[in-house]
């Protein structure tokens, strides 16, 4: 493929509803319809300036696609030159960009990815994708900084037995309830973004990422699979341009399906009925673009595993590359 091409990925899943008589902690009251969004999407990733005397450039971004509670269509990528597309070991969308010679040298490159995304609101619904043996033990394995270590289970336990929580639901419940209630926002302290839950426990506090990796980390550690979603948030306004991503967690309780948490957005609110909707349930001025951690993209690449997957990534002769920043510019259907 060269230059852009306009195509669409996998297969839209409406989520299946809960099991009747079972219904999700935080369910909304007022029983209306699932609300949904249809907004066209720039995602625009920057790279560079590129070193001075680079030979070879490899250029990985992700690209959105169906999900269970989303449709993607009208994907066009385009970039610096050919590409090609594959799935990375997640199962996530990759599409990787080669530069060469004089074209690898540039001031600075840059990388869209236009689509259209449907989102549906998440009300008490789980997802019908039920993890077979192999899943389940990546979803209960520990990544390189979601560490389930003595003083995890500790937590675990301590938090579980503080809210006489004995099934993977109701634990799962007082993890989420104890991070809205002793964590922190924050951005300003070094160290946040990276998902690191070992420091989390330290300080209490980062932004999203790190909220999310404390989840998974806690839960992991009672034996809930879990998994870390990376997506985009979406302004209340119609049309505008979101300056960073946002990420949330999904939870496996057997015969009740994939229940999401958001435990940094509700750490941000007093309002007791937002935090409960959080829990088991996602507004639709999101979607997701990745999953997972510790991922090895498509083709691999040659500095080990990348932690997170929103933001190009980039290898110039073979060595990570971090200089690139991401912006998504929407407008509503």
């Amino acid at each position: 493929m060269t230059g852009q091409v306009l195509f669409r990925i996998g297969v839209f899943v409406l989520a299946a509803p809960v099991l009747a008589g079972r219904p999700f902690l935080g369910a909304r009251a007022d029983k209306a319809a699932p609300r949904s969004r249809t907004v066209d999407a720039d995602y625009v990733g920057t790279v560079g300036p590129l070193p001075a005397g680079a030979h070879h450039v490899d250029i990985w971004v992700p690209i959105p696609s169906d999900r269970p509670l989303q449709a993607v269509s009208n994907v066009k990528v385009e970039g610096p030159g050919s590409f090609t597309i594959a799935k990375d070991t997640a199962g996530n969308s990759v599409a990787h960009f080669t530069v060469e010679g004089e074209a690898a040298s540039k001031p600075e490159t840059t990388v869209h990815v236009r689509f259209r995304v449907e989102r549906k609101e998440a009300v008490s619904r789980a997802a019908t994708d039920v993890p077979d043996a192999a899943a389940r033990k990546d979803l209960l394995a520990e990544n390189a900084l979601v560490r389930v270590t003595p003083r995890v289970r500790a937590l675990a336990k301590e938090i579980a037995e503080k809210a006489k929580a004995s099934d993977p639901l109701s634990k799962a419940k007082a993890f989420y309830d104890y991070l809205v209630t002793n964590g922190t926002y924050d951005k300003t302290t070094p160290g946040w973004g990276r998902g690191d839950s070992e420091r989390f426990c330290d300080l209490k506090k980062g932004n999203c990422t790190d909220f999310h990796s404390m989840f998974m980390a806690l839960a992991r550690a009672e034996g809930i699979p879990v998994r870390f979603v990376m997506g985009f948030p979406l302004k209340p306004e119609k049309e505008g341009t979101i300056p960073g991503y946002h990420c949330w967690a999904e939870f496996f309780v057997e015969g009740r399906g994939w229940i999401p948490v958001d435990p940094s957005e509700a750490s941000k609110t007093k309002d007791q009925a937002r935090r409960d909707y959080l829990f088991g349930n996602l507004d639709p001025d999101r979607f997701e673009v990745t999953r997972g951690r510790d991922l090895w993209l498509a083709p691999r690449q040659k500095e080990g595993p990348l932690n997170l997957f929103i933001a190009p990534y980039v290898e110039v002769d073979g060595k990570a590359f971090g200089q690139t920043s991401i912006k998504l510019e929407y407008k509503d259907v």
